[in-house]
């Protein structure tokens, strides 16, 4: 029997259930995984159950899962094509995938301890002096093009550990200016300084403001978000503040001010656009 499908709400979890159930139901074809209309496909291909090779332009075989693990999060939709693979790479090839949880079990691990993770927002416009790529994935998917760049920025003896060389070389980048994101980037330390605003919380007003936190998160391992998620997140805490009193809604939006020009100073300051305070 033929299995079809089309997923456009996509959690964390949800790409290991859609591939164990290809794998269950023993199918051939592939595995697509959109991540935006401007971003090149993904392409994980089964063969009678069995997850045999994952190509994402030049990132090939077992780092393409990586990636996809790691950027779950920035997942659009996915579907499947039944049918066989007319050609298939041999770099592309994964092997020992014939237990898939392990597999993936070991991803999740490595994906874990990634201590570049950071710094990469795969959904993110990104340049450099000569070039740019409307996201970060663009520049997982054409490695090459910016492989001889990333190379020749020097180490400060501060690279980080990561599953994958690319995210080496450019959290290093990103790090030390080389490489920027076209938005700027908002430490969230300064978060925890807007809820410092409004403390002590009611334990409703907590929950919220957690869940909502968590949402404007790129990935649960992030240390930075974008200067409007910021700003959305301190429209919440200002709305919390002048619901208290007209007074501490005053402070409130006085001290919010000043916290988004520390930001935006902050960031114009560094090249790689991140903001560090």
């Amino acid at each position: 029997m033929g299995i079809s499908f089309h997923i456009s709400s996509v959690r964390e979890g949800t790409l290991f259930n859609v591939m164990q159930l290809l794998s269950l139901e023993k199918v051939t074809g592939s595995l697509i995984v959109r991540f935006g209309p401007a971003i090149p496909e993904v392409v994980i291909y089964f063969e009678s159950g069995i997850l045999t090779c994952a190509e994402f332009g030049d990132l090939l075989g077992e780092a393409v899962l990586d990636l996809l693990l790691c950027q779950e999060f920035a997942i659009k939709e996915m579907g499947f094509n039944q049918g066989r693979k007319k050609e298939i790479k041999e770099e592309s090839i994964i092997k020992g995938a014939q237990h898939l949880p392990g597999v993936m079990l070991n991803i999740s691990r490595d994906i874990d301890h990634c201590e570049a993770r950071s710094l990469v927002y795969g959904s993110m416009p990104v340049r450099e002096k000569n070039m740019k790529a409307d996201s970060m994935l663009e520049v997982f998917n054409q490695f090459e093009k910016w492989k001889p760049f990333l190379a020749a920025v020097p180490s400060d003896g501060d690279d980080k550990e990561a599953p994958l060389h690319h995210c080496v070389l450019l959290h290093r980048a990103l790090r030390t200016g080389n490489l920027s994101y076209e938005a700027p980037l908002v430490s969230l330390k300064l978060l925890r300084e807007l809820i410092g605003i409004v403390q002590p919380l009611s334990e409703t007003e907590a929950k919220n403001l957690k869940g909502y936190m968590r949402s404007l998160l790129p990935h649960p391992k992030a240390t930075h978000i974008t200067m409007e998620r910021f700003q959305a997140f301190a429209g919440a805490i200002e709305s919390i503040a002048q619901r208290r009193s007209e007074d501490l809604g005053n402070t409130a939006r006085k001290s919010i001010q000043e916290m988004i020009r520390k930001a935006k100073d902050a960031s114009t300051e560094t090249t790689s656009n991140i903001a560090k305070v």
